[in-house]
C-alpha cells in the first residue's frame, strides 16, 4: 500500500478532472494488479499498536498537501496542540512555507504564541503510527525516457513531478522523476494507456525540465501564489529568471538576474511575483496542442 498527497498536475488536457486529496495504491501481492488506484478527500487507516489495541489514523487532503509543501522546502515540521482546546494544529498554504511563532487555532479561533518559529502538521505526530504498518519510501531515480506527441493521445495528457509517499509498505523502491498519464481513446475515460514515471520526458519536441516542474507543481498547490507565478526575462541579458528554494515562494517586486547580476523590477505595475521558466514550457505545450488540434 502507498499513500500520497495528490497535488494537481502541472499540465492537464485530459477529460478526467485534476485530482486533489489522498491518492491510494493498494495491491494484495507484490507486483500484482492494483486493487485500489483512486484519490479520496480523506483516508482512515486502522493501525495495530499491539495484539490488543488498534488506533484510527485520519489523513485529510489539506493535511497531506500542506505536509508535502513543507517537506518539499525541507522545513522542520512539528506536531502542536492548541494550549486552550487541545486541538491538533495544522499550518497550511503560506503558513506551511514560513515558520512562525503566532498560530491561530482552527478549533477555538484563539491565537497562541511560541518561543520559537515552527510549522505544525498533525501528520508529523502520526509518523510513528504510520511506520507501524510501513515506513518511509525508499526512492530510486527513474531511468526511463519517453518521447511522445500529444496527437498520439487524443484523450489528453496529465503531468506531475513525483513526490515522496506519506506511507509506503511495498518492498520495492518508489521511483523519482516525472509522472505521465496519457489516454489514447478520444473519450479520455477509464485507465490511461500511458501511466509511468520517467527520468526524461519530451513532448512534441519540448524537453521538460524536472527541477522547474517540481517547483511549479508546489507553487500551484499554494493559494497565495495564484496569479503570481510568471516567467521573467532579464532586460539586460534576456536570461529567464528561475527563483529557487525559498525565493520561489516569496513574491517580490525587485529581482536579480542569476546570469549577469543585473537588478530589475517586475515590468508594469510593481506587482510581487516569482519567476519560473516552466510557465513558458506550459505555454509551448498548449501551443503545440492547438497547432495539431488536440
Amino acid at each position: 500500500m502507498a499513500l500520497w498527497g495528490a497535488v494537481g498536475p502541472v499540465y492537464n488536457t485530459a477529460v478526467e478532472p485534476a485530482e486533489r486529496g489522498i491518492h491510494v495504491h493498494a495491491r494484495q501481492r507484490v507486483g500484482g494488479q492494483k486493487d485500489i488506484d483512486e484519490t479520496f478527500e480523506a483516508v482512515e487507516l486502522a493501525v495495530s499498536r499491539d495484539l490488543f489495541n488498534e488506533e484510527q489514523v485520519l489523513v485529510t487532503a489539506e493535511t497531506a498537501v500542506a505536509y508535502y509543501i513543507s517537506r518539499f522546502l525541507g522545513r522542520a515540521v512539528v506536531g502542536l496542540f492548541c494550549p486552550e482546546c487541545h486541538t491538533p494544529h495544522l499550518d497550511s498554504d503560506w503558513f506551511a512555507v514560513k515558520p512562525h511563532r503566532t498560530h491561530l487555532c482552527h478549533g477555538c479561533n484563539r491565537l497562541f504564541r511560541l518561543d520559537t518559529k515552527q510549522i505544525s502538521n498533525p501528520l508529523e505526530m502520526m509518523r510513528h503510527q504510520l511506520r507501524a504498518i510501513g515506513g518511509d519510501a525508499k526512492t530510486t531515480r527513474a531511468r526511463g525516457r519517453v518521447d511522445i506527441t500529444q496527437a498520439a493521445y487524443p484523450g489528453g495528457l496529465q503531468i506531475w513531478a513525483s513526490n515522496p509517499a506519506l506511507l509506503w509498505t511495498s518492498p520495492r523502491s518508489e521511483k523519482e522523476g516525472i509522472h505521465v498519464h496519457g489516454w489514447r481513446n478520444s473519450s479520455g475515460r477509464g485507465m490511461p494507456k500511458l501511466d509511468g514515471t520517467f527520468g526524461h520526458v519530451r513532448i512534441d519536441g519540448i524537453d521538460l525540465d524536472e527541477e522547474q516542474l517540481k517547483v511549479f507543481m508546489a507553487q500551484n498547490a499554494l493559494i497565495y501564489l495564484k496569479g503570481k507565478v510568471v516567467s521573467l526575462g532579464c532586460p539586460s541579458c534576456g536570461e529567464v529568471l528561475f527563483d529557487r528554494g525559498e525565493a520561489a515562494f516569496r513574491p517580490k517586486c525587485d529581482h536579480v538576474c542569476s546570469g549577469c547580476g543585473a537588478e530589475f523590477s517586475t515590468p508594469g505595475r510593481r506587482q510581487r511575483v516569482v519567476s519560473n521558466p516552466f510557465v513558458d514550457t506550459v505555454k509551448a505545450l498548449k501551443a503545440a496542442a492547438n497547432s495539431r488540434g488536440t
